[in-house]
């Protein structure tokens, strides 16, 4: 009885435990998921990283973002977040919130 009890357990447990985003820890006023990604030279960037400017920071297609109106990236590279997650869009800037460039922390 044990062994069947046992066995039902763990034929309920979830195995996989769902899905796993590589970057689920991007905030949801800034794109639910769905419009952000990592920038710079890896497989998975769309982007380059952004040029460092006087006072902030520059993207590709020109769009710049203060320094003070950037966050914090979690895993020390540059990620963007754009208006309907297409390389066209302008960076998302979320009403009285930072803009959602997420910056690495300065290394001093």
């Amino acid at each position: 009885m044990r062994l069947i009890a046992s066995a039902l357990c763990l034929a309920m447990l979830p195995w996989g435990g769902g899905p796993v985003y590589a970057h689920s820890w991007y905030p949801y006023d800034c794109c639910s998921d769905r419009d952000c990604w990592p920038m710079g030279l890896d497989a998975d960037a769309k982007e380059p990283d952004p040029r460092i400017v006087p006072g902030g920071y520059l993207t590709h297609d020109g769009h710049f973002v203060p320094e003070q109106a950037t966050r914090v990236s979690r895993d020390g590279r540059f990620h963007v977040c754009r208006s309907g997650g297409m390389l066209t869009g302008t960076v998302i800037a979320p009403s009285q919130r930072p803009f959602c460039l997420f910056v690495p922390k300065p290394a001093f």
